[in-house]
């Protein structure tokens, strides 16, 4: 005669076994919720770094062209261009305009090496 089987038993879950399962739910949603937050408080603050850097960068550059405008607006300026583009001179000054022969020397073009200029290459 064959041995008896082993009846089999089913799980029997109870109020305890629930209580544990919905913790460890609650847990994973609790890590997953920290880890997310964390990324986003990481990709928060790099952005912050490079804005910070790029709002360094505009303050220098406002602050050379405050200087730039500030020079454009000087007299110094002002006479300095009035001399240079337009032969200007002040009242008691004498205005000499030297005109140069043509260059007798080879001209370059843009990207020529010297040697070719000079030896026609």
């Amino acid at each position: 005669m064959l041995p008896p089987l082993p009846r089999l038993r089913l799980l029997a879950f109870g109020p305890a076994h629930i209580v544990m399962a919905v913790a460890a739910l609650l847990l994973v949603l609790f890590v997953y919720s920290a880890v997310q937050t964390g990324a986003q408080s990481y990709r928060l603050s790099e952005s912050r770094r490079a804005l910070e850097t790029e709002l360094t960068e505009l303050r220098l550059q406002r602050a050379e062209l405050e200087g730039l405008r500030t020079y454009l607006a000087s007299e110094e300026y002002i006479e300095a261009v009035a001399r240079q583009q337009f032969g200007l001179a002040r009242p008691g000054e004498i205005a000499v305009t030297i005109e140069a022969p043509a260059s007798a020397g080879p001209e370059y073009a843009p990207g020529q090496r010297w040697w070719e200029a000079l030896f026609g290459r």
